[in-house]
């Protein structure tokens, strides 16, 4: 349940408030973020229910692992932690422009810290392919999911390590990135997205019926 909240509230903001108060010019960005103040706030409390529920997931899926590959287990737990300190630290950038009064003033400014939000973020989601490949892994060592669904997140994980790997290297320009990662968003969330659903469908199946 807690990777479809994510996937909810990622989509919100990143999806929708994020790509919608992004222009082409700083000074329209600025102008966008000075209009919607409410808007960017509404997209950080989604940024924060992200992180909150990124420490639930990388506990709730260690547990779940952890009779599979305890090292491993515990070694993609940890992969994941590192990961959303990346995500803290983006957010926090975000956080920032939220209290720069005069956004049009300090267009520059602003310009600046949105890199800062998207370098860090891309830097973490290095790691968040490394830790889907070690769910990849464990996926398909285990039981109890269905090895096509190791294989999913194992793809997932290999793109999106490669797709931010070249993001900041400047192998490709910014434009072909998008692309990409528009083409491949998703076999990048496929796996993941399936994982959910079938820890929900398991845990429906074994619970045991109320007794009246």
């Amino acid at each position: 349940m807690s990777l479809i909240i994510m996937a909810i509230a990622s989509g919100f903001s990143y999806g929708f408030v994020y790509t919608s108060l992004m222009a082409k010019t700083p000074l329209e960005t600025a102008q966008n973020l000075a209009d919607n103040s409410e808007l960017l706030l509404a997209g950080i409390a989604g940024w924060i229910v992200i992180i909150s529920t990124d420490l639930i997931v990388a506990f709730s899926l260690c547990t779940f692992f952890i009779s599979t590959n305890r090292k491993i287990s515990m070694i993609t737990a940890g992969i994941r932690l590192i990961y959303t300190v990346f995500l803290i630290l983006a957010v926090y950038q975000l956080a920032a422009i939220r209290f720069i009064e005069q956004p049009t003033v300090f267009a520059n400014d602003i310009t600046e810290l949105l890199g800062f939000f998207e370098q860090i973020w891309s830097f973490g989601l290095i790691l968040f392919g490394l830790h889907l490949m070690g769910l990849g892994y464990l996926s398909i060592k285990s039981v109890h999911v269905p090895k096509f669904i190791g294989y999913l997140l194992y793809l997932g994980g290999v793109i999106y390590s490669e797709i931010n790997i070249v993001k900041n290297s400047s192998l490709l320009d910014v434009q072909t990135v998008q692309i990409l990662e528009n083409e491949l968003a998703l076999p990048m969330a496929l796996g993941e997205m399936l994982l959910a659903v079938w820890l929900i469908y398991m845990h429906l199946k074994n619970a045991k019926p109320a007794i009246n």
